[in-house]
């Protein structure tokens, strides 16, 4: 299995990773950590490397952001050059279904899927 961490503002992962569970009608192994807009870079950054620390898997980890060039993004990427674990950002639900259905894959096929899936879930009617 490869880890999954959800880096977005303040409750937005927490919010997707419930509404991933209510879709797939069980619980999902992650970690979600939410960047107040109040908080302080460092100490978020230090809790960020933690969180990474703790979810890494044999698969590896793969980190999935909200917001591109955010601060939550920034942080990520950051925290994840430090362990070599690819971020991919524009968190969307379809995204997260997919990096979960497939999760045993390893981090860096992971992250391509997650690329996929979040584009995959955009269309225009």
């Amino acid at each position: 299995m490869t880890g999954i961490v959800l880096v977005t503002h303040d409750g937005l992962g927490e919010s997707l990773r419930r509404q991933a569970e209510v879709i797939l009608g069980r619980m999902v192994a992650m970690t979600t950590v939410s960047i107040s807009y109040e908080a302080d870079p460092d100490s978020a950054l230090g809790e960020l490397l933690s969180a990474l620390a703790m979810s890494a898997d044999q698969g590896g980890t793969v980190v999935l952001t909200d917001l591109p060039g955010a601060t939550p993004h920034n942080l990520a990427c950051r925290a994840a050059e430090h362990r070599a674990m690819p971020v991919v950002s524009g968190l969307n639900l379809p995204m997260l279904l997919k990096v979960i259905s497939h999760s045993a894959k390893p981090a860096r096929e992971l992250a391509e899927l997650a690329s996929l899936g979040g584009r995959q879930g955009i269309v225009s009617s």
